[in-house]
Order: C-alpha cells, then structure tokens, then sequence
C-alpha cells in the first residue's frame, strides 16, 4: 500500500514518535497539555530537507498548534470606520485560552508605523534578542527607550559627575554586593523566575539595575568567571544565587554576588576603591571617603525593593525617565537611557550565565 505515515520523509521517525501519541490519547479536555511535545515536533519539522514537505508540514503544524493553544487575536477600536492616514485608538489582545505558559515575541501589522515606545527592563529575555529590538529601532529610524531609572537616582548622577571630572582618581577594585530576599510567593507566580517568560533570575530579573549602574561608572567588562545556582530556599527554574569575578577593560577588578537569598533583605551595595576615594553606594544613598580625609555623603530615604515586596521603591526615578525621554524625542535629541544603551549589561548577564555552565573565564 500506499505510506501515508511520517517515515516516508527520511528525518520523520523522530516526528512520528512526538505525534503519534497525541494522535491516540488526545486529551480533549486540556490541549494545551500536548504543546510540549508539538513545539518538539514543529522545531524538527522546520529542519526536514525536503522543501515541499518542510513547508507543506510546518504550515498544518503551525495551525494545529494555535488551535490547542486557543489563541484568539482581537483588534479592537471604538471606531466603525476610518479614512487612510486617520490617527485611530486602538488595543490588540492576544487571548491564551490555556493552562500553559505563552509569551508574546512579537507583533506585525502589515503597513502599520512603528511608533516610538520606552519599555520595562530587561530589554529582552536575553543579548541576541535585544540586539534584534535594536536593529528593528535603528531600520525603521524609530527611538526605543527603557527603564532603567536607577541611573537617574541623584548619587549616582553626581558620582558619574565626580568620576567624569576625575575628582576621585582612577577605579582600581570593585565589589557589587545584591543581597536581597524573595519569597517563594513571589517564585510561585506563573512564568516567575523560568527562562521562558523572564530570561532568568536574580541577575536579569534584580541585579541588572546595578550591574548597570556599575557599568555607567566603571566602564564595560572584558572577560568574566561566572557561577549561576539555585538554593534550596526556593523553587524555581532559574537561579537566585550568583557570584563572578570581573576583568574590566580599563584594567580594574571587581567581584559580584547578586541573591534573592538573603533574609530579610539589605541594600544592595557598590564599592568602588580609587586612587583617591574610596566610594560606598548603599542602595540610593553615597558616601565619599577621599585619601584626604573629607567625606561627602548623600542620604536619602528611598528604598530600592530588596526585601520581600519588590514594588518597595521610589516612583520618582521612573517618573524622570519618562520625562527625559519625552523631552529628548520632541526636541529630537539623541535618547540618553536608549535600547541600544541597555545592550551591556545584557551581554554581560548572559557572559556570567554562560561562564557557569562552561565552568570557565569567558570573553564578554
């Protein structure tokens, strides 16, 4: 007879093998629950040589995946009825109506504009997918902002001011230290802390505001030594213990331990020893300790979200970040806390992640 099965396409065992089950026990009261083993077999298909087969498959795969899904995309306006270059309001709602964890890559609508937008950190789940958010910025000639609004906290604005005019001398040794505490509540919400949804843990979900202040003021890192763990006080996929020591370019060292671990919570700490002070940042607070013998200090009452509730932090930066950006884009003024300005730090998080499972220094 006639072979009709997945076999008669010579990388189709290893499909048949994925699919085959659905096909006998389809659970028809939870679909989405064979989505695992759809995406394995969809990933497979999108490598079978054959073009016809390849495109003709991946096509009905495609189709009976968002149908399991029950994806349903809704574009919605108060508006019956518009005229060509009209400014409409307008949401699009993505409905998942599933059991399963679904993240949204990305939205095209053919002819549309890309608008101008600010987004939440991180930029993305990890260096290559932010690069590509970039690159989409850049061809369409479109400013991207994002909130990293620790930069605009004031001691970090007047010590990048005292670093620029060269008031404390050279950086020599850094120490980051992040001990802040989560509870497992907060692992226990769907998508917290899995690769999926959040790119990681404690390092791209909390350490990256000061792992990016620390590159504001000390310049990119070259070379890293990484370890990435997750302790046996919580459940998650990801990690919420980290630790690495720091090659700089311009020659300084520095150490980084970065955990939700740490109960009940501290501030999170920079320390920069230079030539001619030493500089502790304690959460939004800064104490310059000069060879001199002068010390200068700022205090403030802001917290930064390093105990159990992560909304604990000043409104106020992020407030001047909007501002900044708005003020800069009507006057079309280069972006200062842009997208592409985001990149460091995210190439450096995914170096520390990558450095640990190699089990070695690694270039950034």
């Amino acid at each position: 007879g006639i072979n009709t099965t997945w076999t008669r396409i010579p990388e189709g065992d290893k499909i048949q093998a994925l699919l085959l089950p659905i096909e006998e026990n389809f659970d028809f009261k939870n679909p989405s629950s064979h989505l695992p083993n759809l995406l394995k077999a969809y990933a497979l298909v999108r490598q079978i040589e054959d073009e016809f087969w390849r495109v003709q498959k991946s096509e009905q795969l495609r189709t009976f995946i968002k149908d399991v899904a029950g994806l349903h995309l809704a574009f919605e306006t108060n508006m019956a009825y518009a005229t060509p270059g009209e400014t409409i309001n307008a949401s699009l709602k993505l409905l998942a109506r599933n059991t399963s964890l679904i993240c949204l890559d990305q939205v095209q609508i053919k002819g549309a504009k890309m608008l101008s937008s600010i987004v939440e950190k991180p930029l993305e789940r990890d260096f290559e997918r932010a690069f590509k958010v970039v690159e989409q910025g850049k061809s369409h000639k479109i400013p991207i902002g994002v909130f990293l609004q620790h930069r605009k906290r004031p001691s970090i604005e007047i010590l990048k001011n005292l670093i620029d005019k060269k008031q404390i001398g050279d950086v020599s040794t850094v120490e980051v230290r992040i001990p802040w505490w989560r509870e497992q509540t907060y692992y226990d919400q769907e998508g917290r802390g899995t690769f999926e949804r959040d790119g990681g843990g404690v390092l791209i979900t909390q350490a990256i505001h000061t792992l990016d202040i620390m590159l504001l003021l000390c310049g990119p890192v070259k070379e890293v030594h990484g370890m990435v763990h997750t302790s046996s006080f919580h459940q998650l996929e990801a990690e919420d213990f980290s630790g690495a020591l720091l090659n700089f370019e311009s020659g300084a060292r520095g150490t980084l331990m970065a955990s939700t671990t740490h109960f009940p919570g501290h501030k999170e700490e920079i320390i920069l020893n230079c030539s001619e002070a030493t500089v502790n940042i304690s959460g939004a607070d800064l104490k310059v300790f000069y060879h001199n013998g002068k010390i200068e200090s700022l205090e403030t009452d802001s917290q930064t979200g390093s105990g159990s509730d992560p909304m604990d932090f000043s409104y106020t930066w992020h407030a001047n970040v909007i501002e900044q950006f708005w003020t800069q884009f009507t006057k079309n003024q280069q972006i200062e806390i842009s997208a592409e300005s985001a990149l460091p730090v995210q190439q450096l998080i995914d170096a520390i992640v990558r450095s640990s499972k190699l089990e070695k220094k690694v270039t950034v």
